[in-house]
């Protein structure tokens, strides 16, 4: 009886944070589907608003455009196309070609249907990880590329494998993370899935150290961005990119 009353508080600790899990899921199920509802419905076809693409949030725009003004990007890759918001609003701003995946037919399907009029899109249904690595095999190896990296939000967290790809492949990239946790600013949100699945630097540390990458996050306070305040990070190798990188007024370099 005294080693159940010792376990017990702890067995409901860790039935209470499944429950808290499972609840958090549903609710983000429910708010993606709400939103595909949404963009079925009222904008069938992609069209560009302050608050469309990169959860309408107005700094990481900037950073965005501050990125493709400083470096000559051959191409830019999506992970997670999702409802094709971000992919539209890339594309427009960008005018490069965009390559972008997402692992679930639906949202491909209308994702496909919204941004049916550009043409410089390219959209695959396909697991993030093997989109990556196809790509590294055709005419994008050795190119400027950058990557968005946005399809986590399911069971499975492919963002380890998805920065370790791009690493080992592309010796020019920049990689931009949404839902990322900015460690010193809690007003940006980020994606916490349980298990040691938080979206921190603690779960990229061996990717970033491995390929010797520097670290940038937001300039920006949380206080001052809009739309969603989700988090971010923009990750590259250390050397002629991480310098042009440092020089944005945008973002602002991580000790690493």
């Amino acid at each position: 009886m005294k080693i159940l009353k010792h376990l017990a508080p702890a067995f409901l600790r860790r039935r209470d944070l499944e429950i808290q899990r499972r609840l958090e899921h549903l609710e983000f199920s429910m708010f993606r589907l709400d939103a595909a509802f949404d963009a079925l419905v009222v904008s069938p076809k992609f069209v560009a608003a302050d608050a469309v693409g990169f959860n309408g949030q107005r700094h990481r725009k900037r950073m965005f455009s501050d990125l493709i003004s400083a470096i000559p990007f051959d191409a830019i890759v999506e992970t997670g196309t999702w409802l094709g918001n971000t992919t539209g609003y890339m594309a427009q701003t960008a005018r490069r070609p965009i390559h972008s995946c997402e692992v679930n037919p639906r949202f491909h399907a209308l994702a496909k249907m919204r941004l049916t009029d550009c043409e410089q899109v390219h959209l695959e249904l396909s697991d993030s990880r093997a989109f990556l690595e196809n790509l590294s095999r055709r005419d994008l190896a050795g190119k400027c590329v950058f990557f968005y990296l946005d399809a986590h939000g399911y069971d499975d967290l492919p963002l380890v494998g998805e920065l370790g790809i791009i690493a080992t492949h592309w010796g020019r990239f920049v990689g931009m993370i949404d839902d990322f946790r900015v460690p010193d600013d809690a007003g940006y949100g980020y994606d916490n899935y349980g298990n040691g699945k938080a979206l921190t630097l603690e779960l990229l540390r061996p990717v970033i150290d491995k390929h010797n990458l520097a670290v940038f996050f937001p300039a920006a306070s949380s206080l001052e961005e809009t739309g969603a305040r989700r988090g971010s990070v923009v990750l590259t190798p250390k050397g002629e990119l991480s310098q042009h990188l440092s020089s944005l007024a945008s973002l602002r370099q991580c000790p690493t």
